[in-house]
């Protein structure tokens, strides 16, 4: 019971943390500096995130998943290689700045400024996740539920100073913005360093090769993982700013879309960070791992359920309160991202399944096929529909890759995708359509709405017994002894 309890009280304060921390970061910081440079600057340094966050497998190579996966299930023979792994995160981030601005330059990209500034955003941040990795390997959850909140807390302290304080403009720039970020992110690499140094964990290369290319062969289809998952995920960003003829301003309206999306998809992202190792120590141990599988998926299609149902029918006001207009075509754009939540918590639940039982090959074939169709769609989609034609691609995409997935973690490890509570989503989501479309008109105060669809899949979830902590709790912990 002991280590069941410790699992779940860390994920809530996890959750916790994340639930108060980012969402001020996206909403009260990210979204003020769009506000503050306007849409088509925005929609600029938004391409170049998205050109630049494709091609950060190079930082990694899918070295972090590899060495939490490996350092989960046995520790004594990988934590004296954390210094190899991290010198080989050092060479691969010098061949990413390489490559970016290589690929950057035959690309025809101007603004150098934004660019420089963003790769060494990323190489820190690479670093900052592989450390952490380290430190939820070690099972040290809490540890790292208050580190995953430590950059952007810092970014709030001092972005906000910039918009909030009574004797500042209100405004930034993106330069300004884009330097606190290095500072912030800098910051928290060197407090997860003390951490670790004060665990035991010293990074040591003393005895052994700087680059030991034994690594390197079991890592690659890690590294396939992050470079499909990243094109999956943001090269829409930059396509939609270089084939529509009004690019800057289509990517501006979509990163607004995408900024909800993407503080939406942060819960399945903090889920599946505690499950990869989790779920990869169960298995090694011939543990059954079925019910911790179906809490995740409950818990995130639950979620996801109430976000699409609430966007679709409550884009006017929410366009209205975050950007200060009543653009259709942005509320469109809206109406059609956040649908695509359901494909990607899916993925993020049994894609994680997948890597942590080693079946990493297939799922680089599931994800490869998802990325076809998705650039197809993208290139089909753009040039007429725009940043709403990358929602309806990304849509599609998601939807087809987190359905495939399921279907062969049911197949290949035994788990039972428990139909019945598939149907109960569908009953749960038409039932909030029903609560929406009659009271949307007649409730003035959205946010008592919200909070009422919230109230009313909770209550349907226990009732149908979707939501059941203590039985999940006792699962886990036969399973551990």
């Amino acid at each position: 019971m002991k280590e069941s309890s410790r699992f779940y009280s860390s994920l809530g304060l996890l959750i916790f943390l994340n639930i108060v921390i980012k969402p001020v970061w996206i909403f009260a910081i990210d979204r003020h500096v769009q506000l503050s440079v306007g849409t088509e600057m925005y929609g600029i340094y938004f391409s170049l995130l998205s050109f630049s966050f494709v091609l950060s497998f190079l930082l990694d190579g899918g070295l972090t998943a590899f060495f939490n996966r490996q350092l989960a299930a046995n520790k004594e023979n990988f934590i004296d290689k954390a210094g190899s792994f991290l010198f080989i995160k050092i060479v691969f981030s010098l061949i990413y700045a390489a490559i970016v601005c290589g690929v950057a330059y035959l690309s025809g990209i101007k603004k150098w400024d934004i660019l420089f500034n963003v790769i060494i955003i990323q190489a820190l941040t690479s670093l900052f996740v592989f450390l952490r990795s380290i430190i939820t390997s070690q099972q040290l959850f809490r540890t790292d539920a208050w580190l995953s909140v430590l950059d952007k807390g810092l970014m709030i302290i001092l972005c906000g100073s910039f918009f909030y304080l009574p004797f500042t403009s209100g405004e930034i720039t993106i330069e300004n913005f884009l330097l606190i970020q290095i500072a912030c992110t800098l910051l928290a690499i060197i407090t997860t360093f003390i951490i670790l140094f004060k665990k035991g964990i010293l990074f040591s290369l003393s005895g052994k090769p700087l680059f030991d290319y034994s690594l390197l062969k079991p890592v690659l289809p890690f590294a396939i993982i992050v470079l499909l998952m990243s094109v999956h995920y943001r090269f829409a960003g930059f396509l939609v700013e270089r084939m529509h003829p009004n690019g800057a301003y289509e990517a501006g309206i979509y990163a607004g879309a995408f900024r909800l999306l993407d503080a939406t998809t942060m819960i399945g992202f903090l889920v599946a960070s505690f499950l990869l190792p989790y779920i990869a120590r169960q298995w090694g141990r011939q543990h059954d791992i079925n019910e911790v599988v179906l809490t995740s998926r409950h818990l995130l299609m639950l979620f996801s359920l109430v976000i699409i149902v609430t966007t679709i029918f409550l884009a006017p006001w929410m366009q209205q309160l975050l950007y200060h207009n009543n653009d259709e075509k942005a509320i469109a754009v809206l109406q059609w991202c956040l649908p695509a939540l359901a494909g990607y918590s899916l993925v993020q639940v049994y894609g994680t399944v997948m890597t942590a039982t080693g079946q990493v090959v297939p799922f680089c074939f599931i994800i490869l096929g998802a990325v076809a169709l998705n650039i197809v769609l993208n290139l089909l989609l753009i040039p007429n529909w725009g940043a709403k034609g990358c929602c309806i691609a990304a849509l599609i995409s998601q939807g087809f890759c987190g359905i495939t997935v399921m279907l062969y973690v049911q197949k290949r490890a035994q788990i039972n995708i428990h139909l019945r509570s598939l149907l109960m989503y569908i009953f749960i989501a038409a039932i909030l359509c029903i609560v929406y479309f009659y009271c949307t008109d007649i409730v003035s105060n959205k946010w008592l709405l919200i909070a009422a669809a919230a109230l009313i899949t909770l209550v349907l979830a226990i009732i149908f017994k979707l939501a059941d902590i203590r039985k999940w709790q006792h699962i886990l912990n036969q399973n551990n002894q």
